[in-house]
């Protein structure tokens, strides 16, 4: 009898800490001091997205480095960034410099309008 109030606190303890579970909040790790891209793809409608599949691919060529640490966010790790970076759904792809989102490109837009102002960013301070 007097192990009672003991079992029902230990019990109440298990019941709220199970209650309690929140899934971690995914950190996207940017390192600050370089240019980093950041590409919003969903696989599942790569139609919508071959005009950016074709500018990455021409600016590997003049900036190999920034193509190959570029983060890739899928569809369903996106609803997680989407409101760190303002973007709605995909395709689009940042250009981000010291916390700061030096150029944004959201939707189905020709491959020039995604080529062109990554590479004057990008180019800028080289």
């Amino acid at each position: 009898m007097k192990g009672l109030p003991l079992l029902i606190i230990v019990s109440l303890l298990f019941v709220t800490s199970s209650c309690n579970h929140k899934e971690a909040k995914k950190e996207l790790m940017i390192d600050d001091s370089v240019k980093q891209i950041i590409f919003f793809s969903n696989h599942k409608q790569y139609e919508q997205e071959v005009s950016y599949y074709d500018a990455i691919i021409e600016l590997k060529r003049s900036f190999p480095e920034e193509i190959k640490n570029m983060k890739i966010i899928t569809a369903s790790e996106s609803k997680n960034y989407y409101n760190n970076f303002e973007v709605e759904n995909c395709p689009a792809i940042l250009l981000v410099y010291q916390d700061e989102v030096l150029v944004e490109i959201k939707g189905i837009v020709p491959k020039e309008q995604i080529v062109k102002p990554l590479a004057n960013a990008l180019d800028s301070g080289r």
